[in-house]
Formats: C-alpha cells, sequence, structure tokens
C-alpha cells in the first residue's frame, strides 16, 4: 500500500498540481498572461476544457498560438492536454514541445520546476517501449561492450603505429646493389682508393669515428608529453630539451615534429 502511494504521489500529484497552477483558467497574474487569458481563441478553449471537450480545447489553443505564437498560456494548457488527455501517436512528443516552448517564453516562471518534471516524465514515457522490448536490454549490453571493445582495438592500433615508426626510424639505408660483371655474374664494387695527399691522419680518422650518428626524429601524437617522448625512447627529459630548443614543452602540437638525440 505504501509503494502503490509512493507511486501515486510521484505520478499524480505533480499533474494535479501542474493543473492547478495551470489554472485550466488561471494563470499567472502577468501582464503578458492577461494580455493572453484574453485573447478570444484561448477564451474559447477554457470553455471548451469546462465542458470536457478535450478535442475542441486541443483546437482552440492551437489557433490561439497560430494568432499570437508567444502566447505561454497556450503552450502550457496544450501541454497538459497532450500529456493527460490525447491519446495520439506522438502525443508525449507534442507536449515536450509545448512545454519546453513555455520554459522559452516564461523561463522565470513559478511552474518551470514542475514543467521540467513533466517533461522528464513524457520521455520515460516515450522510452518504455523501447526498454520494454524483446532483447532491448540485451543489445544495450552489447552496445556498450562493442564500444569498449572499439576503444581497446583503437588504442592497440596506435601502439602498434608507433612501434612500427620507431622500428622504421632504426633501419639502416640500403646498400648499393652489385654491378654485373662483363662475364654476367656480379662482383662486389670495389671502392677506388683516394689519393695520397687526400689520405687523413690517424687522428683525423678517430675524429670521424667518433662523430655522432645521425638525429632521430619523432612526430607528436595526441596526448603525448615530452616527459612521455623521453621515456618512451630512454633518454633524460634535459637532453630531449636541449636537441629541441625552440620548442614550448606546454605546447606540443600534434604532427609536429622532434629531434631526439642518442642514449
Amino acid at each position: 500500500m505504501c509503494v502503490r502511494w509512493r507511486v501515486w504521489c510521484r505520478r499524480v500529484w505533480p499533474l494535479l498540481l501542474l493543473a492547478a497552477l495551470g489554472g485550466w483558467g488561471c494563470f499567472p497574474p502577468t501582464d503578458s498572461a492577461l494580455d493572453e487569458a484574453k485573447e478570444p481563441y484561448y477564451v474559447l478553449g477554457l470553455r471548451k476544457l469546462g465542458s470536457f471537450d478535450y478535442k475542441g480545447a486541443v483546437e482552440a489553443f492551437e489557433k490561439a498560438v497560430e494568432a499570437n505564437p508567444r502566447s505561454a498560456s497556450a503552450h502550457f494548457q496544450l501541454g497538459i492536454l497532450y500529456e493527460q488527455k490525447i491519446a495520439e501517436e506522438n502525443s508525449y512528443a507534442i507536449a515536450i514541445y509545448h512545454y519546453n516552448k513555455f520554459l522559452q517564453l516564461r523561463p522565470q516562471s513559478a511552474h518551470a520546476e514542475i514543467v521540467k518534471q513533466r517533461i522528464i516524465a513524457c520521455k520515460q514515457e516515450l522510452a518504455k517501449p523501447i526498454a520494454l522490448a524483446p532483447g532491448a536490454q540485451s543489445v544495450l549490453r552489447d552496445i556498450e561492450r562493442l564500444k569498449v571493445e572499439n576503444a581497446q582495438l583503437r588504442s592497440q592500433l596506435e601502439a602498434w603505429v608507433a612501434y612500427a615508426t620507431n622500428r622504421a626510424a632504426m633501419i639502416p639505408p640500403p646498400q648499393p646493389a652489385p654491378v654485373p660483371a662483363a662475364g654476367g655474374h656480379a662482383t662486389a664494387v670495389q671502392p677506388v682508393p683516394p689519393p695520397a695527399s687526400m689520405v687523413e691522419p690517424a687522428r683525423s680518422a678517430t675524429v670521424v669515428t667518433n662523430r655522432p650518428t645521425a638525429m632521430r626524429t619523432h612526430k607528436v601524437q595526441a596526448n603525448e608529453t615530452p616527459a612521455a617522448i623521453a621515456r618512451k625512447y630512454g633518454i633524460s627529459l634535459g637532453a630531449l630539451m636541449e636537441a629541441n630548443p625552440g620548442v614550448d614543452a606546454r605546447r606540443l602540437k600534434i604532427g609536429q615534429v622532434l629531434n631526439i638525440p642518442s642514449s
């Protein structure tokens, strides 16, 4: 019994209160509302309500809206009628439309909170056929599962792309193919020794061998930070920033190319 009472209070009482506040003929005593209440079609709609002619009331209030699209009073009455009295396929959707129009025209109305509750109730009624359809819950669970799997696959793909990019940067350039000899057999190309005057001393050769290797590069991906990039290549953040003196660590851009020093 208590449960039924709570359900009645939650569903029926707001409607009764809304009807009482909406006036079914009595609206907030603002200047604009008083002007709207004098409109002939609006007055006719109230009379139709008094005689329980709900379809006639709807027609009258809709004509009142045609005569004055800013008639919040008429939108208010139409919202109540379509929610409570008119049993049509799209009655709840039409009620939501008129309730929203009322809120747009009278956002500070004393009825605003009640109207918002009625909009929520209408949306719940619209969602019932979907929620109660056979297999609907199973479909919703499948959709959520697919969303999670899609996000996981996207992360894996991004990781593989980054891995392939790093591997490609580490592969040395291809060596020139051997030139076939006159007899048709491929022989290795022997390097031509430089002239004696061009041979550097042993000290120069040592200097050449100690030159740093070609610097790698990295293209910035979404949500990457300098610290994360440095960890990725096993270098310190300071070394990374020294190799990129013109880069603002706080403003990395997607697609920006960074120099990666050797570790």
